[in-house]
């Protein structure tokens, strides 16, 4: 198969379901990430710095749920929006949560 991408009729309609199983697994992801901090913080009884980056991991898994689900209805409709690439709230959720890990890790370190 060349580099040219080639939609079979078969594959009609899965760019939206891949687009909207690859959000979902990102926010439940940031979302179990926000549990494991909380239930960290409960079991050494104090509250920490890690609270504040569950409160973080929170917001972040419920921005990602929402704009993912956008994207997806996005793609469902005919004809394809364009440009068809995501704008701006890619990069801007991708650094958030790129951020959230930073801040778990020195978080987990201290």
């Amino acid at each position: 198969m060349t580099g040219d991408a080639v939609t079979s009729p078969s594959d009609a309609g899965l760019q939206a379901e891949r687009t909207g199983l690859s959000w979902s697994r990102t926010s439940l992801g940031v979302g179990a990430n926000a549990l494991l901090l909380a239930v960290r913080e409960v079991s050494h009884g104090r509250p920490g710095p890690a609270s504040a980056v569950a409160v973080l991991a929170l917001v972040v898994a419920a921005g990602v749920a929402v704009y993912g689900r956008q994207r997806t209805l996005r793609l469902r409709r005919a004809p394809l929006p364009t440009p068809l690439a995501a704008d701006r709230a890619v990069v801007v959720l991708g650094g958030a949560v790129t951020v959230l890990a930073l801040l778990t890790g020195l978080v987990l370190v201290l």
